[in-house]
């Protein structure tokens, strides 16, 4: 009852090829009619059973947010006695509309999510379609076709469009709308529209085990005199802030293993104890500012990579 349906249809009767589709439908014949229509697909009740990111539907509309990615498939062929390999486009775009949100980050950052269902239902919108909806929805298909052809071929990706101060990923996703308006009110709005996304990114990521582990770094650098950070003081420090927001156990190798994986920062064992690169220092100012972390002003030095010391200190 928050108004999703509705909104997909009241889009998708503005689009030029709409494919309207339910979150029933499976994954091949969904990459087939996009490959042979190369319209907007429209998915209403898209909470899909497995939506991380290694599901293959989530797989097929991250490919599809670029070209150059197709879906390859082999063919039955001569009574099912060959296979020949083919490529089906799925780039394209895309409406769909869920109960929640998914389960993969990276298609998370591909969305522009709107929220439906926090206001109350205007008095002037009708609770059945009617046949005006129809006509008034071919009316302005039609005047957005002489748009096309009108403007065919005329709009190219303006790079000066770009916003480089938000996530290059949203970056990307609004330069193409950016570079087809000329009124600069709507463009600043547009560009609001864009850091409201990235802020939204940047308190979600917060949250996460990734930004608390960076938070303990971060103080560790700042009270240490050598300059080091071992997992073993990592972990000790991530146990007594934060132990009872989880299940289970906090050890050692579930930190090392988050260090090292999901925040990609190398360690090395010195004194019998593993440690991080002092190499990897250097990364850290961008985790920082990804994860939303803030850094103390007088640790600014403890960023910049130090001394790697001599040789012998590596061979021992």
């Amino acid at each position: 009852g928050s108004g999703k349906t509705r909104c997909l249809m009241t889009i998708g009767s503005l689009c030029y090829k709409p494919i309207f589709a339910s979150g029933a439908s499976t994954v091949s014949p969904i990459f087939r009619i996009l490959d042979s229509f190369r319209g907007t697909l429209i998915v209403d009740e898209g909470d899909f059973r497995f939506s991380d990111e290694k599901a293959e539907i989530v797989k097929i509309l991250n490919n599809g947010n670029a070209r150059g990615f197709p879906v390859l498939r082999s063919e039955a062929t001569n009574g099912g006695k060959e296979f020949d390999p083919r490529a089906y486009s799925v780039f394209g775009p895309k409406m769909i509309a869920t109960r929640n949100y998914f389960e993969d980050r990276a298609l998370e950052t591909r969305c522009l999510t709107e929220e439906t269902g926090g206001r109350k239902l205007r008095d002037d919108i009708p609770l059945n379609l009617d046949v005006e909806w129809k006509i008034r929805g071919l009316d302005l298909r039609n005047k957005l076709l002489m748009f096309r052809f009108r403007n065919h071929g005329t709009h190219h990706l303006d790079p000066s469009t770009v916003d480089r101060t938000i996530e290059p990923r949203l970056a990307q996703v609004f330069g193409p709308l950016l570079s087809v308006i000329k009124s600069p009110t709507a463009r600043k709005a547009l560009y609001e529209v864009a850091r409201e996304y990235h802020r939204e990114l940047i308190s979600d990521r917060g949250t996460d085990m990734e930004a608390q582990i960076l938070e303990v770094i971060r103080d560790i650098l700042h009270s240490s005199a050598d300059g080091q950070v071992s997992i073993k003081e990592i972990t000790s420090t991530f146990a007594s802030r934060y132990a009872d927001e989880y299940d289970r156990r906090i050890t050692a190798k579930w930190i090392g293993s988050v260090v090292r994986r999901s925040l990609q920062l190398r360690t090395q064992k010195s004194h019998g104890v593993f440690v991080l690169c002092p190499s990897e220092k250097a990364k850290l100012a961008r985790l920082y500012e990804k994860y939303g972390i803030t850094i103390p002003d007088d640790a600014e030095g403890a960023l910049s990579p130090g001394d790697l010391g001599d040789v012998g200190d590596f061979e021992t």
